[in-house]
């Protein structure tokens, strides 16, 4: 129970969080009185079964994030990790920060990897791994003037002080919570954990790191005021470099990694022992703990992990860069230069522009100047041959090439898949594999599929024969036209596309987004 003078305010502030698109009707409007639902039932032998692990997690940009047009993030690369060694494929889903764990019960996802330090409180609803790493709190305070906000200045990262404090006092009106004031120009310095006594402290809502605060104001004369948001550590760091509020506390490796940027920020004193970063799974789900315990245990001291806490939590340089950078999606929404090339395109052929833009960075890595071995060219990597035929004048020129290769692509539906495979989303693999190797391929794979049994309108049945053109068995069988194929090429252009396609959704929102996630089975 909380002493009674310690006042913790509830703000959930509507920041605009990576992923919010996806809350739906279903989602607790307010976690901390909704009940959790009951956990589905899904333990690591369905999981192994369905052969795909689906992890939760909210945008923060260590994590989880996109740059450049890749996905990336310590905890995104360990899951990868992980679910190659159990021979599964990982998927990631973004939702709101404060309802990880409740999607995490109805089943949206089997594992939260979201930089979690559990509290006393979760633990008997909740099975946690052994931690990942562990980090002390700290107090993150000015030492200057405050300072400008990174280039991305609408993204919820870096919320103009103004607008943070007035989207705060808004939601605070509609719990009758008298507004906050601005932030004390030269304010007392915390020089240990004491001096927080008669502070207004800022943490991401429903944090551990409450309780520490709470086991501080009982040890000293005088209340501390915590504002609890919801948001990301990060985002309260920023607040407090740019003027918007006093103080927070965060975990110290974020907090320092801010600081590289924000000059005017000290990151002291800590204000307690070091805190584990965990992983959450449901509580009957023990197998799944069981094998992330294991794993984490046998990798934890090994060089790749040293090397992963390195690349995002040490390395101040590439912090910077990507800080600074358009094309943190995760923050600014853009992908790319190309863009808007590609919304204009893709809209021609009824294809999501996201899907587009994955295709041309598997091609190209968004380099319009790239030339492969064979002579493919620009963005889209078109044949010479290729471009001839669809008129193309300068394959290295954004606009010809986008045009031409969505051109064609239309050409593969006209002429080959648009009455033969009847489910649009279906279609756009076959199109994609037939762009990759040749239709004619694909077409030797929908007759062996057919031949052994198989629906050669579902790219999975087909994908299985494809990968069979390799072996002379079947290059040779009388149905195969073609002759040999590697299959192995057109089957992971498409698995590729999608997964990044599948990043860039949860990134970049696009009208035709729906309102609802739908549940794994």
């Amino acid at each position: 129970m909380l002493r009674g003078p310690f006042r913790i305010v509830a703000v959930l502030l509507a920041l605009g969080i990576a992923g919010a698109a996806i809350v739906t009707a279903t989602a607790p409007d307010a976690p901390s009185v909704v009940r959790l639902p009951e956990p589905i039932v899904r333990d690591l032998d369905a999981i192994v079964e369905r052969d795909t692990i689906i992890a939760l997690t909210s945008y923060n940009p260590t994590s989880y994030f996109v740059y450049r047009g890749e996905a990336f993030g310590y905890e995104y690369d360990l899951l990868r990790d992980f679910a190659e060694a159990a021979d599964v494929v990982v998927t990631m889903r973004v939702v709101p920060r404060d309802s990880l764990l409740y999607y995490l019960n109805s089943g949206l996802g089997d594992v939260v990897a979201s930089r979690i330090f559990p509290s006393e409180r979760d633990t008997t609803d909740f099975r946690y791994t052994v931690p990942l790493y562990e980090t002390p709190p700290t107090v993150v305070q000015r030492n200057g003037p405050p300072g400008e906000l990174p280039n991305t200045v609408d993204s919820v990262l870096a919320t103009p002080p103004d607008e943070f404090l007035a989207d705060l006092n808004e939601d605070r009106a509609q719990q009758d919570e008298p507004t906050l004031q601005p932030i004390r120009i030269g304010g007392r310095r915390i020089q240990r954990p004491a001096d927080l006594a008669g502070e207004q402290v800022f943490l991401p809502s429903n944090h551990a790191f409450v309780q520490r605060l709470v086991e501080i104001e009982n040890e000293v004369t005088g209340d501390i005021e915590v504002v609890e948001v919801d948001t990301v550590s990060e985002a309260l760091v920023r607040q407090v470099a740019v003027g918007g509020i006093d103080l927070t506390v965060a975990p110290e490796n974020v907090a320092a990694l801010e600081a590289s940027y924000f000059e005017n920020l000290e990151v002291r004193p800590t204000i307690g022992p070091a805190i584990g970063v965990v992983w959450a799974v449901r509580k009957n789900a023990p197998q799944l703990e069981e094998a992330l315990d294991r794993w984490i245990l046998e990798n934890r001291d090994s060089r790749r992990w040293a090397s992963l806490y390195q690349k995002y939590y040490v390395d101040r340089d590439g912090f910077r860069e990507r800080v600074e950078s358009q094309y943190l999606t995760s923050q600014t929404g853009t992908l790319s230069e190309f863009d808007e090339v590609f919304k204009r395109n893709a809209a021609e052929i009824g294809w999501d522009w996201r899907l587009l833009a994955s295709q041309a960075f598997q091609e190209s890595r968004f380099k319009p100047r790239a030339r492969s071995w064979a002579g493919a060219m620009g963005l889209l990597q078109i044949m010479p041959l290729t471009a001839r035929d669809l008129g193309i004048s300068d394959p290295y020129d954004v606009e010809e090439n986008v045009d031409g290769a969505v051109r064609y692509l239309q050409w593969l539906d006209d002429t080959y898949w648009g009455e033969m495979i009847p489910d649009s989303l279906e279609r756009q693999k076959f199109i994609l594999a037939s762009y990759n190797t040749g239709a004619g391929h694909v077409m030797d794979a929908q007759r062996l599929t057919e031949k052994y049994g198989g629906d050669k309108t579902k790219w999975d049945d087909v994908a299985y024969w494809l990968l069979k053109k390799s072996d002379p068995q079947y290059y040779n069988d009388p149905v195969v036209r073609y002759g040999y194929a590697r299959g192995l090429e057109p089957v992971h252009y498409v698995a590729i596309i999608l997964e990044r396609f599948d990043h860039y959704r949860q990134f970049v929102t696009d009208e035709a987004d729906a309102s609802e996630p739908a549940t794994p089975a």
